[in-house]
């Protein structure tokens, strides 16, 4: 122990509100003792068993090392099923110092659910003992749908598999539930998942009933035996439920569960599925034939195998961090995925965009790696395609339009502007922002002619990153040129050429790149949430220690 029996002593007795010490056995592996706390506006003290780890007072893997523990709490908020107290507390490495911390920590948690009887409105999903199925785990992944549910409707659940993935020391084989089709009304209700995770190949199934109130003992702790269930699931599942096992019992891989949703409402209202693995060789259900002949269908005392289950709807996923809804929700088009707009298109990805398209004509090779956000299993690869895998596997919310058409060249050609002059203007400005990444000054010049609607945001970094510059329609182009002409160090004598002249590129790392591209889409989304959006110049000082925004 990083403390002596002593320093405990002393630090208890120091402690107004707490009396009773008993049972305390102190050696190098675990200290345990009885303890009473004695509050105002308590009825009677409240005693709780406390363990203290020996990593204490350390936490262990972001837990707390010390555990209050009294199993007749545990219909209180934060009470865990074996009785003991969940609190998570401040640093601290001072023994006396974080055990007063921690106990104030208890008696805090008495004085507001205990003495005040206050709740929680934002405890919303039931605590579920995930366990495994033949030796691997399951997990399924779900969204909010637009239509609701009936109390006791059931029926199929379309479910895409994704990859399965280690998971501690088992695999976890992951699937997303696609859509719900309502047994009577073959009614369809989709998940929110983008057009590629609901795509219909290789679709699995599952069964699904909704209950409508939570399956939860003490409001908290999800039921762990089928016969719970009795009374909230009808005779008409439970038949519909046999019948099902029956069909596909001949043709089913014994080591492949049966998931069941079982559906119900949060405290908030929202719908929360939970996934029961059923086995095709281990019926869950019993019967009898009653007097008049019915046969009655009963689950059997027999305990539950939950699966993990999430709820990934777009507010969730990505709820600790979107941009603002005025890029999220917008159409974008990034032209140019090389060093900079791939980086640009994934930041969008990860940050809560929904629809982009790419465009460029180039194949990804081998070199390009080490700086974009490509990866070495596609050797070779048309840019936009393998972007486009990569942002799949990113966000199962986001649409993406992948082009290696030559259509920014054919920009350049008088004859083809005038004979699609109208198109071209009405293709563009379908696009709320069009991100132009290509370092194609011929075609920041031609954009910046063109009359279109769309924000036109150019982004170019100098040779050795010492500068980013982002030039905003309108006049992109003289502000973009007049920074690299005239402002800037921007050293061209000193290019990469990887193969003798061709392909000059200016010289930089990924995190060079990477370090700017972030800033400048920080501050553009600053701006279009203060719906100022303005061009601007992000300068490193000489050391690389900071970075200068300077506005026009």
């Amino acid at each position: 122990m990083r403390f002596s029996q002593e320093e405990l002593l002393n630090t208890i007795s120091s402690i107004s509100y707490i009396s009773n010490l008993q049972d305390l056995k102190f050696n190098k592996d675990l200290v345990s003792f009885s303890i009473a706390f004695n509050l105002e506006g308590l009825d009677e003290e409240i005693t709780f068993e406390v363990i203290i780890n020996p990593q204490y007072p350390f936490k262990f893997s972001d837990f707390e090392t010390i555990i209050f523990r009294n199993i007749n709490l545990i219909e209180y908020s934060h009470v865990m099923d074996d009785g003991s107290v969940c609190f998570h507390n401040r640093h601290c490495i001072d023994f006396k110092q974080k055990l007063i911390q921690d106990f104030d920590a208890i008696k805090n948690w008495i004085t507001k659910y205990i003495v005040k009887e206050e709740t929680d409105s934002h405890y919303e999903h039931l605590i579920v003992n995930s366990s495994s199925f033949y030796d691997g785990y399951y997990s399924y992944q779900f969204t909010d749908l637009k239509e609701g549910f009936k109390k006791g409707e059931f029926g199929i659940v379309s479910l895409k598999p994704l990859t399965s993935s280690p998971y501690y020391k088992s695999r976890m084989s992951n699937y997303l539930a696609q859509s719900f089709i309502d047994h009577s009304s073959f009614t369809v209700k989709n998940c929110d998942w983008n057009s590629h995770y609901m795509s219909a190949n290789q679709s699995d199934q599952g069964l699904y009933v909704f209950i409508e109130d939570a399956p939860a003992v003490n409001q908290r702790f999800s039921f762990d035996n089928w016969k719970s269930f009795e009374s909230l699931i009808s005779q008409d599942f439970l038949k519909y439920l046999s019948r099902y096992v029956i069909s596909v019992r001949s043709t089913y891989n014994p080591k492949l569960p049966i998931p069941l949703f079982i559906g119900f409402y949060t405290k908030d209202k929202n719908i929360h599925w939970q996934v029961a693995l059923i086995s095709i060789d281990e019926s869950i259900l019993e019967g009898s034939t009653d007097i008049n002949g019915k046969y009655i269908y009963r689950l059997k005392n027999k305990d539950i195998t939950w699966a993990v289950t999430n709820n990934s709807s777009y507010s969730y996923f990505f709820g600790r961090g979107a941009f603002n809804k005025a890029l999220t929700d917008a159409k974008i088009l990034v032209i140019g995925v090389g060093a900079v707009g791939s980086n640009v298109a994934k930041i969008l990805t990860r940050c809560g965009c929904r629809d982009i398209s790419l465009v460029d004509y180039d194949i990804k090779k081998p070199e390009n790696i080490c700086r974009s956000e490509y990866e070495f299993i596609y050797a070779y690869a048309n840019k936009v395609d393998e972007l486009r895998s990569l942002l799949y596997k990113i966000s199962p919310f986001i649409d993406i339009i992948a082009s290696n058409s030559l259509f920014t060249e054919y920009l350049k050609s008088d004859s083809y502007v005038e004979l699609f002059a109208d198109n071209i203007r009405a293709e563009l400005s379908n696009y709320d922002y069009i991100f132009d990444c290509s370092t194609d000054d011929d075609l920041m010049h031609i954009l910046d002619k063109i009359d279109i609607t769309s924000i036109i945001i150019n982004l170019s970094i100098t040779n050795h990153a010492q500068s980013l510059v982002c030039g905003v329609s309108p006049d992109t182009y003289k502000f973009v040129r007049h920074q690299f002409d005239n402002i800037l160090e921007n050293d061209v004598e000193d290019l990469y050429n990887p193969l003798g002249c061709w392909s000059p590129t200016f010289k930089a790392s990924y995190n060079d790149i990477s370090t700017l591209i972030h800033f400048a889409l920080k501050h553009i989304n600053i701006m279009v949430s203060n719906k100022q959006l303005n061009s601007f110049v992000i300068n490193q000082d000489n050391n690389y220690e900071s970075l200068k925004v300077s506005k026009f």
